[in-house]
């Protein structure tokens, strides 16, 4: 995830946060990894690290942004092999996940540590769809992250970010939808999301953070600030997540801008699309979260 920052944002969100957001990213760098093409010059959210040091251990030059400095600061040290540290996301996951275990037992670690280790696509959606996505996980992600929610009050508070309408059905779905594509066995953003534990033997990818060139300001007023060209891709993040109409317009002039001619500029959104390539490459991504995965490509 990426902080805006204060310039021309209409919102009280304005200034962000200094503290830890997300101690994992919930970003499949394997939609960038097709997306930028081999050796690129790449903007990326610095975020927790871990799209910055992919995109950099494979061969990407790469320029890492977060106008907050605490995680910022964690994201080099995860670059560098440093360990886990939750943050706010992976707190307000954890609070979903303990009220959904004391109402079903279907829920409980046991079990849903045995069904994430489920090999096979189409075996883990039916159990997904039999089993845990039953009336009581139904029932308490509609009242938590509806738009009185505590959830959703929380997720405004410490991103910025409203949560969109219905989301609760659409995460639901979505879930499912990875299940299929992507087996649980094997789905690192599986463990996380539905457990709060990573993947056994999974680790971070790791580089020397000297590699990385780090950043530290509002996303539009680099953008903005560079020479045109600069970047041969950018990665945006869920950036443009609650923010108004005109600084959303900015902030696409500026990144087509600042890109080389047919390079790409990608975006992930909770929001829901009638663009069928968007929803694509959002099925594609395993995190199960992304509503769609926006890629504008400079002159196109």
């Amino acid at each position: 995830m990426l902080t805006r920052g204060a310039r021309r944002q209409g919102r009280s969100s304005a200034n962000p946060r200094q503290r830890l957001l997300h101690g994992w990213d919930w970003a499949d760098a394997a939609i960038e990894l097709d997306e930028i093409a081999p050796g690129s010059r790449v903007l990326a959210s610095a975020g927790a690290g871990e799209l910055v040091a992919a995109l950099a251990g494979a061969g990407h030059r790469v320029t890492a942004i977060g106008a907050n400095r605490e995680q910022t600061d964690y994201a080099r040290r995860r670059v560098a092999g440093g360990a886990f540290e939750p943050g706010s996301a992976e707190r307000l996951m954890d609070v979903g996940r303990g009220m959904v275990r004391a109402a079903s037992p279907a829920w409980s670690r046991r079990r849903v540590r045995a069904f994430l280790q489920e090999t096979d696509p189409m075996r883990a959606e039916a159990h997904w769809k039999e089993r845990l996505d039953n009336r009581t996980l139904a029932s308490i992600l509609k009242t938590m992250l509806g738009p009185a929610g505590a959830l959703s009050a929380l997720v405004l508070r410490d991103f910025a970010t409203p949560i969109p309408p219905h989301f609760d059905e659409a995460i639901r779905g979505r879930i499912a939808r990875a299940l299929r594509k992507h087996a649980p066995a094997g789905n690192p953003f599986a463990w996380r999301l539905l457990l709060g534990e990573e993947l056994p033997g999974h680790r971070a990818p790791a580089v020397d953070p000297a590699s990385v060139a780090w950043t530290a300001e509002p996303v539009l007023d680099h953008l903005e600030r560079i020479a045109p060209g600069t970047y041969d891709a950018i990665s945006l993040s869920n950036v443009i997540d609650g923010a108004n109409e005109r600084w959303v317009r900015d902030l696409r002039k500026a990144a087509l801008r600042a890109v080389v001619p047919g390079g790409p500029v990608i975006a992930r959104t909770f929001a829901t699309t009638m663009d069928d390539e968007a929803a694509k490459r959002a099925r594609r991504d395993r995190s199960m979260l992304w509503g769609a995965i926006v890629v504008q490509r400079a002159g196109a």
